[in-house]
């Protein structure tokens, strides 16, 4: 296994890169010889770095290597929409999965890491743009309306309560768009420029003692006893290997039929802060539509528009992720379509960048982990679906409780148990998955039109995998 370096860098990352001090990567040097450590760590995004953080909180004695393929934040951490989500969205999926206490128990950690990942931003000193202003879950069309029902009767069961109903100009109104007829706001979630948070990861593990190595992609694991991994100029024996490879975890075979790494698609206008203000778009508020082919958008501080959609735009046939799910594509067009569509003042917005960025989805829309099967040593952690940069957090507490041999609630969680649902393998999963983003595409179409989709229509749709919030029935 051997990953490919993007060619081309986010408008984040970009961001994030110019305002790094010259020689901050003489501290990360790709590995060169064989090396020995207590733990380490394949993937240096938000996964493997607050892994790595939280690891050295436990033990801070621990010898911890942790190995990026390009630089970290170079991969889906620096290259999503920023937002800083919770799990509240994915209450009916988590709370049927885990149960009751447990679900609440993550619900509620989920929250808190959203919290935590702002003092994280405010004790680095470098703020992240970290915004604590909301999600607004809206419907965009007729047909999305209550899109968001079944969540919150499945919190309420619960007896948890996140989400406000607002009136429909309420929603017009902090969206800065009519074009949302309706919605929901959950003021727990936040926004950050996720490079610089992915940067600042970075530094926090190097201070605490965590030896990275840019620029060392894995080209061989050895799952045997004691596990080790290998690079083009180095290796690395540890205790326990930690895998946090995201959408790249589709290249070892035991992940294949588990997770599916799909592109999503986005990009910046130039600076417009007065055209911004004008629409009422004065914060840092998360927006999305109900669409299966969801629409994410939000400002920056400096006045940009940052729009994304989901979906698949660009499928995988073969083992290989190669470059293209990094790489712009062809949909720039439909998501300039859609920015226009919600936001006509911004039509004209001269775009600064567009860029891709890898999701790695999963049959339940939740993220997964374990150990590899016959080889205890080696623990995983991947599937976020569109959620990862709030979860990650969790994320890198339970792999740092597999990863020591703890038997704690982290380790001991159903999400802590391996894949809890499996995908077609290809060529159904390639050719049936081209069927299911035309169908998605005709339904959204249909409804952004006031049209009812054909049965055959809805019926493919409905086997789009999960994403950013919940599938809709119809």
């Amino acid at each position: 296994m051997t990953v490919e370096k993007p060619r081309h860098r986010s408008y984040w990352l970009r961001e994030a890169l110019a305002a790094e001090p010259a020689l901050s990567a003489a501290e990360t040097p790709p590995l060169d010889g064989d090396r020995r450590a207590d733990i380490c760590i394949v993937g240096g995004g938000f996964t493997g770095l607050w892994t790595a953080i939280h690891l050295k909180a436990l033990e801070p004695a621990l010898e911890v290597r942790l190995l990026e393929a390009d630089i970290c934040g170079g991969g889906a951490s620096g290259r999503n929409g920023g937002f800083v989500m919770t799990w509240m969205s994915k209450a009916p999926t988590l709370l049927k999965l885990c149960g009751a206490q447990e679900g609440v128990r993550l619900l509620k950690e989920s929250e808190a890491g959203v919290r935590t990942i702002g003092a994280f931003c405010r004790e680095a000193g470098i703020g992240a743009h970290f915004r604590h202003d909301g999600w607004l879950w809206t419907a965009t069309n007729k047909a999305q309306l209550g899109a968001w029902k079944p969540c919150l009767e499945a919190l309420d069961k619960v007896g948890l309560h996140p989400f406000a109903e607002l009136a429909p100009a309420e929603v017009a109104r902090r969206a800065g768009s009519p074009g949302h007829l309706a919605g929901v706001h959950e003021a727990g979630v936040a926004t950050v420029q996720p490079a610089m948070l992915a940067r600042a990861l970075r530094r926090r593990a190097l201070d605490l003692g965590v030896r990275i190595h840019e620029n060392s992609p894995m080209t061989a694991l050895h799952r045997g006893t004691p596990p080790a991994v290998r690079t083009a100029r180095g290796r690395v024996e540890a205790r326990a290997v930690v895998l946090a490879l995201n959408a790249w975890a589709y290249e070892l075979p035991e992940f294949r039929r588990s997770v599916y790494p799909v592109s999503v698609d986005q990009l910046a206008t130039e600076p417009v802060p007065e055209r911004l203000a004008r629409i009422g778009l004065a914060d840092g508020v998360a927006i999305s539509d109900s669409r299966l082919m969801v629409d994410y958008y939000r400002t920056t501080p400096d006045g940009r528009m940052v729009f994304g959609k989901g979906g698949a735009g660009h499928l995988l046939f073969g083992a290989k992720v190669g470059r293209k799910i990094e790489y712009p594509g062809t949909r720039h067009d439909e998501v300039m379509a859609d920015l226009r569509r919600l936001y006509p003042d911004l039509a004209d917005a001269p775009i600064a960048v567009a860029w891709r960025g890898p999701v790695a989805r999963t049959s339940t829309g939740l993220p997964f982990f374990g150990r590899l099967e016959g080889a205890p040593g080696i623990v995983y952690g991947h599937g976020y679906s569109g959620n990862g940069v709030g979860p990650s957090y969790l994320g890198g507490r339970i792999l740092a409780s597999l990863a020591l041999g703890r038997q704690d609630e982290w380790a001991a969680t159903p999400l802590a148990r391996g894949a809890l649902g499996r995908l077609p393998p290809d060529p159904i999963r390639y050719f049936g998955g081209l069927l299911v983003r035309r169908a998605v595409m005709a339904k959204d179409r249909a409804e952004d039109e006031g049209r009812a989709p054909s049965a055959l229509v809805r019926t493919l749709a409905g086997f789009a995998p999960s994403g950013l919030t919940p599938k809709r029935k119809g």
